[in-house]
């Protein structure tokens, strides 16, 4: 089978196009959002389309390429990707196509391309791991996978509202009875109140947190079809708690989530994080990613979303190629040297 393979020479109208054909499309494989992670991490971005014989999209991805002077190698990264399942629930990428990315890139582009597809590690697709590995990458075993909780909501609000667990319900009713007002926008007056509530929580909790701008400036640029979905909640007037999440493929994820101390006495952030499912389900998402847990670091989160009626996921994990045998010995060492600086 002929393949054709696409690099930095398509348009961003034939991305979104394309992308929008894959249930594991996520808002970080949105062009605006690698841009401007490029840019924020000084990092140039490249983009591909693998199409066989009949013009179909077998895979496509962007890549991050960060150029690590001191060792002289080029370190390509896609997050929560390449897209490999689509929407009707087939896998049309082959080994021979993933294959092809590698001869087009390594050695060339990158010395070193790591993936973390967008994908759960469950029966159905353990079949995309085997095809990566046929493919020449290796798992990377030192890079915890993706854990994460994922409730469904392809049903209805009823049943939505149902799997959470009783108390959870009850925190919302609460929160309901206290005249809680909920809004939902995608333009900048909502995009700075998300802000102004997230660096408040994290000066609050004294946390570092992530950078909102990583997800702001893109919001700004996204179509409409793809700009992430803002939810605040009002307490006598005035904005108390946020909700950050993005509907694309078949799966919502939550990116960030903040609150001031008046949300922790209305409960608002319970009616927050319940009207994101329920847009999730009005988008026509199948499954709602509550963002990533870690039970033993943050156990207050963790029961918070279980309280949700969420069940728990991991992902496959992370792969990784190299140019040759050197190179991957140097970036083994330099790797471990980073992390042990790092902690």
């Amino acid at each position: 089978m002929s393949l054709n393979v696409y690099i930095d020479n398509f348009r961003r109208d034939d991305w979104e196009q394309y992308a929008k054909e894959f249930a594991d499309y996520s808002i970080y494989q949105t062009w605006p959002y690698q841009q401007v992670r490029g840019e924020i991490d000084t990092q140039e971005v490249s983009r591909f389309l693998i199409k066989d014989k009949d013009d179909h999209v077998l895979t496509m991805g962007q890549i991050r390429i960060k150029h690590v002077k001191i060792l002289g190698l080029r370190i390509g990264y896609i997050q929560r990707g390449p897209l490999l399942r689509h929407k009707n629930g087939t896998v049309k990428c082959t080994v021979k196509a993933l294959r092809n990315l590698l001869n087009v890139y390594l050695g060339t582009k990158v010395n070193v391309l790591r993936i973390a597809p967008n994908i759960c590690n469950d029966e159905t697709d353990h079949r995309i791991s085997e095809m990566l590995i046929a493919s020449g990458f290796q798992h990377v075993s030192s890079v915890a996978p993706y854990r994460t909780l994922m409730l469904q909501v392809d049903d209805s609000e009823d049943a939505v509202r149902k799997r959470l667990h009783k108390s959870f319900r009850r925190d919302i009713k609460y929160a309901e009875k206290n005249g809680i007002e909920i809004r939902e926008g995608n333009n900048e007056e909502f995009c700075k109140i998300l802000e102004e509530l997230y660096f408040g929580s994290l000066k609050r909790k004294s946390f570092k947190g992530l950078n909102p701008q990583e997800f702001i400036r893109p919001q700004l640029d996204l179509s409409a079809s793809e700009k992430m979905n803002i939810i605040v909640a009002y307490y006598d007037g005035e904005p108390v708690s946020m909700l950050l999440s993005s509907n694309l493929g078949d799966t919502a994820v939550v990116l960030l989530a903040a609150g001031n101390e008046r949300s922790l006495s209305c409960g608002s952030s319970y009616l927050t994080w319940y009207r994101g499912a329920v847009s999730a389900l009005h988008a026509g998402m199948k499954l709602y990613d509550l963002g990533g847990i870690d039970p033993r670091r943050n156990p207050t989160v963790y029961q918070f979303k279980k309280r949700m009626g969420a069940d728990e996921c991991y992902f496959i994990g992370e792969f990784e190629a190299t140019s040759n045998l050197f190179v991957k010995h140097i970036w083994r060492i330099a790797e471990k040297a980073y992390r042990f600086l790092k902690k």
